[in-house]
């Protein structure tokens, strides 16, 4: 009778699935490991030339490629818009990075960020207008989420060289950025597109939201200054519009309803001169199937065609070399041997002056020897040019 431990060749041979479990892979899994995307490195965004024919498999003609470095916007980014739907306010912070998964700022209460791996990020407020602050969390939309499994895609594309821009041509990029993840249904994407302006380097004039992803305590004190202006001027406004009809927030309507405001739609809260933009949170339909997709314009030197063409120099390593290290070390064993030396002539013998040097007879008299060396040594040469004064016969 065979034993439990020689059942299992038998059982492997007799098995039709045995040769299948042991094989390579299927076709399915291989596929879409081949598939998996590339990683999104700010340092390294390859983008081909506009006027190239090759289609996204890299099929066709060779292309002229150019390479995006956008270290420089590393970090977390954010707009803020505010609606008002009656009867309630809206403010909803959109935050990017683009180089790294965003990561909240201190304690979180559950459910009330986005997870862990997520690119951009909305977060919906219902807003107190009265005192300026947020009365809780309505919506947290993960719009692009990646993680070790599931990286996100991404597609960069240069703008064509058209249209009304400086120099009468568009420079900058287009990159759409999509996660592994849907809400509501439906599949979420963000479109960004990167124009050259090069008195900009992309950070300037963000409006500081109530989600902080990175320090940032040292501008929250010039928004509430800003803030504060603005209601003492509203405040005088209402004092002004008593008797003439209720006005607020220039969104009153003086044919009417004086107690009541319009709803408003959704529109970014921004300063002047501010670099990054928002274009709009729009569900669309692409071959039947929803997506909701959030646009936004970010203005930066750093895609301009001398930026991408002719890339800053990378900056000098700090890092000493061998050289260098060897120098060093010379010394420290140099100024060791005679420290110690010194110190132990005059412990041992009570040794003063030249005598407290280690070996001070052979410091003393190496100028002598090394005269004594050279000369010894040209004599030498002279020696064997000379035929120790006889002449050939």
């Amino acid at each position: 009778m065979k034993t439990p431990s020689t059942w299992w060749p038998a059982i492997l041979l007799l098995s039709p699935t045995a040769s299948a479990i042991t094989t390579t892979p299927s076709a399915p899994a291989a596929a879409a490991a081949a598939a998996a995307p590339a990683p999104l490195t700010c340092d390294n965004i390859l983008v081909p030339a506009a006027n190239n024919n090759a289609n996204s498999k890299g099929e066709g003609e060779e292309k002229e490629q150019h390479k995006y470095d956008l270290r420089a916007l590393a970090g977390p980014h954010a707009v803020v818009t505010h609606e008002f739907t009656r009867p309630t306010y809206h403010n909803t912070t959109y935050a990017i990075d683009l180089c790294a998964p965003l990561k909240r700022k201190g304690e979180v209460e559950p459910g009330e960020a986005c997870p862990d791996g997520t690119r951009v990020c909305a977060i919906k407020h219902r807003w107190d207008h009265k005192e300026d602050k947020s009365a809780g969390i309505d919506q947290v939309i993960p719009i692009v989420v990646g993680d070790e499994d599931k990286a996100i895609t991404w597609s960069a594309k240069q703008l064509p060289k058209t249209g009304a821009q400086k120099g009468g041509k568009k420079e900058g990029l287009r990159l759409t950025l999509q996660g592994h993840t849907s809400y509501q249904e439906r599949a979420q994407r963000t479109v960004v597109e990167f124009r050259c302006n090069p008195d900009l380097e992309g950070t300037e004039n963000e409006w500081e939201s109530v989600d902080v992803y990175e320090p940032g305590e040292e501008k929250k004190s010039a928004r509430r200054a800003e803030e504060g202006e603005k209601k003492d001027g509203d405040k005088e406004g209402d004092k002004k519009g008593d008797g003439e009809g209720d006005k607020k927030d220039d969104k009153g309507d003086d044919k009417g309803d004086d107690d009541e405001e319009k709803s408003t739609p959704e529109k970014q809260l921004k300063k002047d001169g501010a670099a990054l933009v928002w274009e709009g949170y729009k569900r669309e339909s692409e071959d039947g199937v929803e997506v909701d997709t959030l646009y936004l314009t970010w203005y930066t030197k750093h895609v301009c065609d001398s930026a991408v063409d002719e890339p800053e120099p990378a900056k000098e390593s700090s890092h000493w070399g061998f050289f260098t290290w060897l120098v060093i070390l010379v010394f420290l064993a140099t100024a060791s041997y005679l420290i110690f030396g010194s110190w132990l002539n005059y412990n041992r013998y009570g040794a003063r002056g030249w005598d407290l040097l280690p070996h001070g007879d052979t410091l003393r008299d190496a100028p002598y020897l090394m005269r004594d060396l050279i000369r010894k040594a040209l004599n030498t040469l002279q020696s064997t040019g000379s035929r120790g004064g006889y002449s050939a016969v």
